[in-house]
């Protein structure tokens, strides 16, 4: 089956210790999942006592781990579809915290390409302190490359001229914080449109050719306010490389119980985190986040992957299997529709060179046949050719 989706290793072993050396202390399992706990709750915005060390502590050894994937994912799909220049690139972290963004991307990136300068921007210097002797650490046991240049800033995103003196970037990146700034706007259309601002103003940083990384928590309301971003972004001519392969409102947002996130199910937690996650009441499957990648030079995905005579889509659901069929929602330019339902008809499977629906995961971009077309009701069914190979 044609289809393009992640290729993300499972963390090494040795991050576990690497972490614990970088933080300078060693926390039994039994007060790690204590403190993980407790700094879940503070993200949930209750009101939870924990010192800035546990606090540090807790994401340091849980968090960064099990959040890093989320970066290799979007810098990937740049990876697919040679969207990053192969040179050392000039990289921004905005709120950058441990450096959990800037260490994902560092593991995606394509070959030839490095970071050849990072500017880490974070209002928290212990957080720098930290940031740093992560990044040392994990270069000594071989796991990432160090930057040829590190430069960390404490800065406040809240405050004015925070983004002072900078000059332009190849990448910049956003992890898990742009939406809380917006948290105290009354309702979902005014945090995205703030969201918005926030993403035009850090395009501003780019190249010509450069890429910016927002990522949020897979969370409904969260993620509902990115894709409210995205669809005014799109009307003030800004170019979504990616997740979504087709250039239209969200469909996704036409119900409020609806939305769109990616869910890495086939990567589970490294094994160390596991018991950590179950004690502490936090899911220990693969990690949940929504993203965006934008650009400014009409650069997209969908546009790099297909080939002639083919339509890209995305897998936006978990295929679903079912007596004789598996069926798949899917999110694409498919005339008026931006969405439909593909179903795979079982009876069909070995008339054609193709991997089965249910075999793919949901993030997966296929290629279709551009002039098949889903029926009144949003189905499309795969006859043999419809699913093309490369």
């Amino acid at each position: 089956m044609p289809h393009v989706h992640h290729r993300i290793a499972p963390l090494a072993p040795a991050w576990e210790s690497v972490l614990s050396r970088a933080l300078g202390r060693r926390v039994e399992p039994s007060v790690l999942a204590l403190l993980v706990s407790r700094q879940a709750a503070r993200y949930r915005g209750e009101e939870v006592a924990l010192a800035h060390g546990d606090e540090l502590a807790a994401r340091c050894l849980f968090w960064l781990p099990r959040d890093l994937p989320k970066s290799q994912y979007p810098t990937e799909e740049l990876r697919l579809a040679d969207a990053l220049p192969r040179r050392p690139l000039r990289v921004l972290d905005v709120g950058s915290g441990l450096g959990t963004t800037a260490l994902g991307v560092s593991l995606a990136l394509p070959e030839g390409a490095s970071l050849g300068e990072l500017v880490s921007l974070e209002r928290d210097p212990e957080a720098l302190a930290l940031q740093r002797r992560v990044w040392a650490e994990a270069a000594n046991a071989g796991l990432v490359a160090l930057p040829a240049r590190h430069q960390t800033l404490a800065r406040d995103l809240s405050e004015p001229g925070w983004d002072r003196d900078l000059g332009d970037f190849d990448l910049v990146t956003v992890g898990l914080c742009l939406v809380e700034l917006l948290s105290a706007l009354p309702e979902e259309h005014a945090r995205g449109a703030g969201l918005a601002g926030w993403c035009e103003r850090l395009l501003g940083l780019l190249r010509p050719e450069g890429a910016l990384l927002v990522l949020e928590p897979g969370d409904r309301e969260r993620s509902r306010v990115l894709q409210t971003a995205r669809g005014v972004l799109l009307s003030r001519g800004v170019t979504v490389f990616a997740p979504c392969p087709q250039g239209g409102q969200c469909p996704l947002l036409a119900e409020p119980r609806d939305w769109c996130h990616e869910d890495l199910a086939a990567l589970s937690l490294p094994p160390w985190l596991v018991p950590i996650a179950r004690e502490a009441g936090l899911r220990w499957e693969g990690p949940t986040f929504s993203y965006l990648t934008l650009r400014r030079d009409g650069l997209t995905l969908a546009g790099c992957l297909k080939g002639p005579g083919e339509r890209p889509a995305r897998l936006v659901g978990v295929p679903e299997v079912s007596k004789g069929r598996t069926a798949a929602v899917a999110c694409g330019a498919f005339g008026e529709r931006p969405s439909a339902l593909l179903v795979e008809l079982h009876r069909h499977r070995g008339k054609a060179p193709t991997e089965p629906l249910e075999a793919l995961p949901r993030g997966t971009v296929v290629l279709l046949a551009e002039d098949a077309r889903p029926t009144e009701k949003g189905t499309l069914r795969l006859e043999p050719g419809v699913l093309r190979r490369r």
